[in-house]
């Protein structure tokens, strides 16, 4: 027996008591505030949460960068420990969902639209996997007082951390109330929403916090158990097959019914373990010798040595090889099972389905006979191994059990995107959790991206008190806003609407001066008059003339404008200031003076569109400039008010074109994440985008950004860029509308977007010339 073992055994054996009561099946003794359980005697655990990561979708060098990352992980468990590897899968709660993401009604005449996403949202998640799969370390281990333990597992979460961080996903440790959570869940499924736990009203009131995670009732017969009204029943992994595939965890646990499943590991020191193959090998060749000596005392000396003693010579010096070359570690290990189901046919049903996906892969599952309290006991996230049905293992077997399929995004207070396209679970995004909240949405021409865009304006509209600003180079918004209240500027040559392009907020730029800021900006603007570009003499008179009519702003005159400007520059006795007051004349006393005027709209409405489309070829790149400035004012202003603002600019590829507009809007996007802004550039052409340098940069620093079908130049850049695998760009190769994939921190999630058609929100939103046509057909 080795020793590692026999010691854990010992020490876990105890002696059996008859449970008087349900609360007796749970075997917790004491607990403490940071989440440390005392499970037994001596013995203490800790459980904590990791996220998952793209397994299934990574191309091959990057699973096998993977796999040898988590047998690093499985190298690093402590010997003296036993650590629980769990996976549990429980159905959606409605009652939950409800609560977090649907739209409040607010008896305005929006609430039609909130019913239609509301009934969209429950459809959607009622007609999905609606599976939400979590996963969960527990270590246990036996120390002499609650002291030890603590220091001991606060050594143990900084190697768990840096280890999972490692892998790509997230590791957190859990409070008592988080662990308690975990089994209330399972012992009281349904009445999720009623988990209230205070354990200082507790203590006061001397009652047991079992009486609150405990079902009603228990009765454990032969092969299942029952849970109060529901059945349940305990499986183990019984025969492995000589070849395991690295999905065949993903399988077992991608059920559409509640259940768990627990690998527990027990890492023996490696001192022993070689030991312990010596001796096995040792006893092989005695074996092979007595054998041969038979054979030679029957004259048999041309006997060849049969093939079950060749077979184990040959394994049990691999397995030594394994051990002391290649770097792998022995382990023991047991793989348990619940399934449970409100009916005992139901329950017949998915152990059935669990047993034949489990043959798929030349494996056996079955029942734990007499056994189903401690098998229960063993696969929940407690700490506890009452299952002695052990297997031998290498680190390289074990980590073929692997637990990771595809990373999931449900934030809590999320903004649907979409579903998963693997595991077909909602996506919810919560932009309030990633490092910035800049985000990108790139796509060919009919590739979904204004439908995308108008879907999020949407929500946000219907959800939010938030401010939101759209820039319309195609007039693709205009019908949109108006149905939610909002307030279309049509800029455009001759038009009664004027924006003044030098307008300036207190507290405009980066905080230093803003005059200088200001400057810059204008210095962009000359830029699009002359495509030659300026010398350096006339950025000089420039930026004199900027300071000179601010200047006599902030001596007590009116605003400037670029009128103004223009006065200012004639008074100026270079003959390059003649020059550029004669470039600006046709934005000023011209037919393209839409932003030469003072701002005769209204700015103060929430939700505002630049409707752009009719400013010609000549003055679009101006009129983005222009906007931006203007959305900079008015982010700036909400910033103080504490009003948060969204804004979405179309066609963003269009001011990379030129060296100073670009760098203009590489500040602007500064700006706007410094003053609690959402911004989200919209752009087709990626490639040209890509070649600016300034562009890619903020691309790439950008933390959420939504890919749909991509062309073929594109997709190859973005996956240098990004760091996409080939398996991953499948997904926005030939892709359909609304699909593609999600960039969300460091996560890479494929996702389906397809919006139900027979909805109003979807007329308004729809940007097809056959919907279209359909739409303003039945309007006549």
């Amino acid at each position: 027996m080795i020793k590692t073992l026999s010691s854990i055994n010992k020490q876990e054996k105890e002696k059996f008591k008859i449970p008087k009561k349900v609360q007796h099946i749970i075997l917790i003794e004491t607990i403490w505030k940071d989440g440390i359980f005392k499970v037994g005697k001596n013995k203490f655990s800790m459980t904590y949460k990791f996220t998952d990561i793209n397994y299934a979708t990574a191309s091959r060098e990057d699973k096998e960068a993977m796999f040898l990352e988590y047998s690093e992980l499985l190298n690093s468990f402590d010997s003296g420990a036993t650590t629980k590897i769990t996976i549990a899968l429980r159905r959606l709660n409605q009652i939950d969902f409800e609560k977090e993401i649907l739209l409040p009604l607010k008896e305005d005449r929006f609430d039609i639209y909130r019913k239609e996403y509301n009934q969209m949202l429950l459809d959607k998640a009622m007609g999905t996997n609606g599976m939400v799969r979590e996963m969960y370390v527990t270590i246990s281990v036996f120390k002499k007082s609650y002291e030890d333990a603590r220091t001991y597992f606060r050594r143990v979460t900084t190697d768990l951390t840096s280890h999972f961080a490692r892998l790509g996903a997230r590791c957190t440790p859990l409070d008592t109330t988080e662990r308690l959570r975990i089994l209330h869940d399972f012992y009281r499924l349904g009445e999720e929403v009623n988990y209230t736990m205070d354990l200082a009203r507790l203590m006061k009131r001397g009652h047991d916090f079992k009486d609150y995670i405990c079902p009603d009732s228990f009765e454990f017969k032969k092969d299942h158990f029952k849970m109060g009204n529901r059945y349940g029943r305990v499986l183990f992994l019984k025969d492995y097959a000589s070849y395991i595939k690295d999905n065949m965890i993903a399988e077992l646990t991608d059920m559409n019914h509640n259940m768990m499943m627990s690998i527990d590991v027990i890492p023996i020191p490696t001192d022993e373990a070689v030991r312990e193959v010596e001796n096995r090998i040792l006893g092989v060749e005695t074996n092979a010798t007595n054998w041969q000596r038979r054979q030679n005392a029957n004259n048999n000396f041309s006997a060849v040595l049969p093939y079950d003693l060749e077979q184990q010579r040959k394994e049990t010096k691999e397995f030594l090889d394994d051990l002391t070359t290649r770097d792998q570690r022995m382990m023991f290990a047991v793989l348990t099972f619940v399934l449970t189901a409100d009916t005992k046919k139901q329950l017949d049903t998915d152990t059935e389905t669990l047993q034949t996906i489990a043959r798929k892969h030349l494996c056996q599952i079955v029942p734990l006979h007499f056994q189903q309290m401690d098998g229960l006991n063993t696969v929940l996230p407690i700490g506890v191994r009452k299952i002695h049905a052990l297997r031998t293992l290498t680190t390289e077997s074990l980590a073929v059990l692997c637990p990771f399929r595809v990373q999931e995004i449900m934030d809590k207070n999320g903004i649907y995107y979409g579903e998963n396209a693997i595991s077909h679970n909602l996506i919810m995004v919560n932009k309030e959790n990633l490092l910035n909240q800049s985000a990108f949405l790139l796509g060919v021409p009919g590739a979904g991206k204004s439908f995308s865009a108008k879907e999020l304006i949407v929500f946000l509209a219907l959800a939010t008190n938030d401010d939101i600003l759209v820039c319309d180079p195609e007039n693709e918004y205009s019908s949109l806003i108006k149905a939610l209240g909002g307030e279309v500027i049509h800029i455009a040559a001759g038009s009664d609407d004027h924006i003044n392009a030098l307008d300036m907020v207190e507290g405009y730029g980066d905080g230093g001066n803003p005059i200088v800021d200001k400057s810059e900006f204008v210095l962009s603007l000359f830029e699009q008059l002359d495509k030659k570009g300026l010398g350096s003499k006339e950025k000089s008179i420039i930026d004199r003339c900027v300071a000179y009519v601010y200047e006599d702003y902030q001596n007590g005159g009116k605003l400037p404008t670029l009128c103004v400007l223009r006065e200012k520059l004639l008074e100026q006795p270079e003959k390059e200031a003649e020059s550029l007051a004669l470039s600006l004349e046709l934005f000023t006393n011209g037919s393209l003076n839409a932003f030469a005027h003072k701002t005769n709209v209204d700015t103060n409405n929430r939700i505002i569109v630049y409707d752009i489309m009719d400013l010609g070829k000549q003055l679009k790149t101006m009129g983005l400039l222009v906007i931006t400035d203007a959305m900079i004012n008015r982010v700036t202003d909400n910033w103080r008010k504490g009003i948060r603002t969204h804004l979405f600019i179309d066609e963003f590829h269009v001011v990379f074109e030129n060296e100073y507009s670009g760098a203009f809007f590489n500040s602007a996007w500064r700006r706007f994440r410094k003053r609690n802004a959402y911004p989200t550039a919209i752009t087709q052409n990626v490639e040209y985008l890509l070649d600016s340098v300034l562009a890619s940069t903020m691309l790439s620093n950008s933390e959420f950004v939504v890919m749909l079908n991509q062309a073929p130049q594109d997709r190859q850049k973005l996956a240098k860029l990004l760091n996409i695998s080939d398996e991953q760009m499948s997904y926005i190769t030939n892709a359909d509308a609304g699909c593609g994939l999600i960039k969300y921190g460091s996560s890479l999630v494929p996702f389906i977007n397809r919006f139900p058609k027979d909805t109003l929100l979807y007329q308004l939103m729809t940007t097809k010339p056959t919907d279209t046509h359909h739409q303003n057909k039945g309007v006549k």
